[in-house]
């Protein structure tokens, strides 16, 4: 399997200005202006030591967008006053993630690897992982977990070419309980 992490994050620092911030539109034609920013990659034996003391295999995708950054933030908000809101995709650091491993809501969940949308998780299920099931990316979102049926590059990329639109959750509207869900 090829893994096309760096060409969906090399088109999307070909879009970003000088301040990496860019111009989205949103939901019916709502524009606004976002930020990306993104860590130094990391080395391979940093990823190969984490996996062991983890007893984790991490998955190929994953591992090429860490040596490529260790962490990111994706699609982060900036209002009219140029002051960074929030929002977007966070993806964790590799420290970021022992970090949140520790959180007592991802007891049992698999590892988080970021947060996103400033209520739901990204989580590598690591039971799926252990069977080779390709389909190993959940999103916790509250409390409710949910699979996508994705991996990481799909989902980076979908993410990114819906510029931080819920993408996902696309399926559930309909033209008959579109307007009445706004």
């Amino acid at each position: 399997m090829s893994h096309f992490v760096h060409n969906t994050l090399s088109g999307l620092k070909k879009l970003l200005d000088n301040n990496n911030r860019m111009k989205t539109i949103s939901h019916e034609g709502e524009v606004g202006i976002v930020s990306c920013s993104f860590n130094a990659p990391i080395q391979t034996t940093e990823i190969e030591m984490f996996e062991r003391e983890n007893n984790i295999k991490l998955p190929e995708d994953y591992k090429a967008f860490l040596t490529l950054h260790n962490g990111a933030r994706i699609y982060e908000l900036i209002d009219e006053d140029d002051f960074n809101i929030g929002g977007g995709l966070h993806l964790f650091s590799l420290d970021e993630v022992k970090e949140a491993q520790e959180l007592e809501l991802m007891e049992g969940l698999g590892l988080p690897i970021g947060h996103l949308l400033g209520d739901c998780y990204l989580i590598l299920d690591t039971e799926k992982l252990k069977v080779g099931d390709p389909n190993y990316l959940n999103i916790l979102e509250f409390t409710e977990l949910a699979s996508p049926n994705l991996n990481f590059e799909i989902f980076l990329d979908r993410y990114i070419i819906s510029q931080g639109v819920v993408f996902w959750s696309w399926p559930i509207y309909t033209a008959e309980n579109y307007y009445r869900t706004r």
